[in-house]
């Protein structure tokens, strides 16, 4: 048994020889460098020279045929942006579309004194609705002075002067007053008039004679007009009434 396999493999392995050498190709028709394939390499002719060749730059290209009108309906494609403009729908839309906000500005004309300002809004109720405006209105103070004076000599001056510190009242020499009051004294300045006059009867009272209460600075009101919210239409109206605002423009507010 064992010398039956041992002959079998020697067969074997001699059969195996012989088709590795090609002795066995035609018997079996499966070569042995069937999965090599050098025949096909030695029928190359010259390899290494091998090149390829483009075709000629006066080829004709090839362009698809043109779409026929007819067919672009049947294509779907868009209308033209100006058939859809013209449309009804369209402008339906754009008429139903919100318009753009209008910018308004604050502006601001003054200050204008009592006289000015008369003028000032006889013109604006031309051209504006008083509700559209708002007035601020501020008091400026007066200064007034408890004085005696001008004196005609420097001697009168000062007989007069000895007179008062001997009744020990109290006075200065007027200084950075108008001419018309230079040489005298003052006895006091107040920013409220009835304190002034109550100080010139004390002074009368003392047998103080030709003394006046003088207004140095009056008091005075000033107005400034606002539009809180002038569209360019207002702006350009409020501009041509320059003439009637005594040389006040209107200004964005603050400035």
């Amino acid at each position: 048994m064992l010398r039956a396999l041992v002959v079998s493999l020697a067969l074997a392995n001699l059969g195996v020889w012989a088709w590795s050498q090609g002795a066995l190709d035609g018997l079996t028709g499966m070569p042995h460098d069937g999965d090599r394939e050098p025949q096909r390499l030695a029928a190359q002719i010259d390899p290494g020279r091998l090149e390829i060749i483009a075709p000629p730059a006066s080829a004709p290209v090839r362009t698809p045929p043109p779409v026929r009108a007819e067919s672009a309906a049947t294509l779907n494609l868009p209308e033209p942006a100006a058939a859809v403009a013209s449309s009804p729908l369209a402008a339906a839309s754009a008429s139903a579309r919100p318009a753009a906000p209008t910018s308004h500005v604050c502006v601001e004309a003054g200050p204008f004194n009592a006289a000015e300002w008369r003028t000032a809004q006889t013109a604006l109720r031309r051209v504006l609705d008083e509700s559209s405006w708002t007035l601020t209105s501020r008091e400026k103070a007066g200064t007034w002075m408890v004085y005696v004076g001008p004196y005609k000599s420097r001697d009168i001056m000062t007989r007069r002067a000895d007179q008062l510190r001997q009744l020990e009242i109290a006075f200065e020499e007027a200084r950075d007053l108008p001419d018309e009051y230079m040489p005298g004294f003052v006895f006091g300045r107040y920013g409220v008039e009835a304190d002034a006059r109550a100080l010139q009867t004390r002074l009368t009272a003392q047998k103080i004679r030709f003394v006046r209460v003088v207004a140095l600075v009056k008091p005075s009101v000033t107005h400034t007009v606002r539009v809180p919210k002038a569209d360019p239409d207002v702006l350009v109206a409020l501009t041509a009434l320059k003439p009637r605002l005594s040389g006040h423009a209107f200004e964005p507010c603050g400035r």
